[in-house]
């Protein structure tokens, strides 16, 4: 896939490309300018007078002699380059241009300096996976229209080609992870791997603390953008393709992880903990910081005849409810009666 870099830096621009090699990314183009970025764009130009097409672009926001915030939303506003992942590269991201970068339409951003950045692998595929889900859905809701003009003369027919075209999204349309439908359906097929190779398999469920509290203090635009945020975060603590996050409901996340023990989604929950609180989103209205903060349940299994989907999500469910008993701020594994894991 197609990477553009824009970053006025030769060294930055090497070490991006020598970076991205290390993922399997060659496809790679670079500009020292966002003047000439926007001609390869083909800003201001038709779509059919573009020669290249790009799957993600990686720029450096502050750039001299160029504003990269307003680039953005300039790239942004384009009809044939609105749907490209931009991932923002700067030396300090101050929590203000942090909130004009996503609300501009900034995905994600990595800050400099970029020796051994290696977290900008999983990140580049998670922009790149996401565009891909992105043009799946894109071509089933072209095919779904096509179907709804066969059915234009029952309005009745028509109601119920748009209900389809919600049941097959997939993807939260707030914060770009998956939704709960895709999640209920993708854990009972790999509950069903876990229990033909006997693997474990663990949940985690986690809740942002006074939610509520931060939308009634910043408003619900700051809140969602803090969930923009929030999803973000965790899903860059993934590594692995079958890693899944999904919004559960509201401020609250659950993820899969197949193949994984206790000690293996601790580790996953503390890094989770790590890159919230690197976020530094202020909360004057929560009771356990001055920065937002979550609660986490964690359950883990190994799958038997017996046991169900609906078990392990409960278990993590417990925990949850334990993790905000005990104070908040915290992770919980769920310990059955003999206190052990289950």
């Amino acid at each position: 896939m197609n990477i553009l870099i824009i970053d006025d830096s030769p060294e930055d621009r090497e070490q991006l490309k020598f970076l991205l090699n290390l993922g399997g990314h060659f496809e790679l183009f670079s500009v020292d300018s966002i003047s000439k970025a926007f001609k390869l764009l083909g800003i201001d130009m038709r779509k059919d007078m573009v020669s290249q097409s790009y799957d993600l672009i990686i720029i450096d926001i502050f750039m001299e002699g160029g504003n990269g915030l307003l680039a953005c939303e300039k790239i942004k506003s384009v009809s044939h380059l609105k749907d490209i992942p931009l991932i923002a590269v700067a030396d300090t991201l101050s929590m203000e241009s942090m909130l004009i970068a996503f609300e501009v339409g900034v995905s994600d951003y990595i800050s400099k300096p970029l020796d051994n950045k290696i977290e900008l692998i999983p990140r580049v595929n998670s922009a790149l996976n996401l565009k891909k889900e992105m043009e799946v859905r894109k071509a089933r809701e072209k095919d779904l229209k096509k179907m709804t003009t066969l059915l234009e003369s029952s309005n009745s027919k028509l109601q119920g080609a748009n209900r389809l075209l919600k049941e097959l999204a997939t993807i939260d349309s707030l914060t770009g992870v998956a939704n709960r439908r895709y999640f209920q359906m993708h854990i009972r097929r790999e509950f069903k791997v876990s229990l033909r190779n006997k693997a474990s398999i663990a949940i985690l469920l986690a809740d942002i603390d006074y939610f509520k509290s931060f939308n009634d203090i910043y408003g619900h635009q700051r809140g969602d953008k803090c969930l923009k945020m929030f999803a973000t975060a965790l899903k860059n603590s993934l590594n692995r393709p079958a890693d899944v996050i999904a919004r559960y409901g509201g401020e609250e996340f659950i993820v899969l992880l197949p193949n994984t023990d206790q000690k293996g989604a601790e580790i996953i929950a503390q890094r989770m903990h790590y890159m919230v609180n690197e976020m530094k989103i202020k909360h004057s209205g929560s009771k356990v910081d001055s920065r937002i903060t979550f609660s986490m349940g964690v359950s883990c299994l190994i799958p038997a005849k017996e046991t169900t989907v609906e078990f392990l999500i409960a278990n993590a469910d417990k925990a949850l409810y334990q993790a905000k008993n005990q104070g908040r701020n915290r992770y919980v594994v769920y310990q059955d009666e003999n206190g052990a894991g289950v």
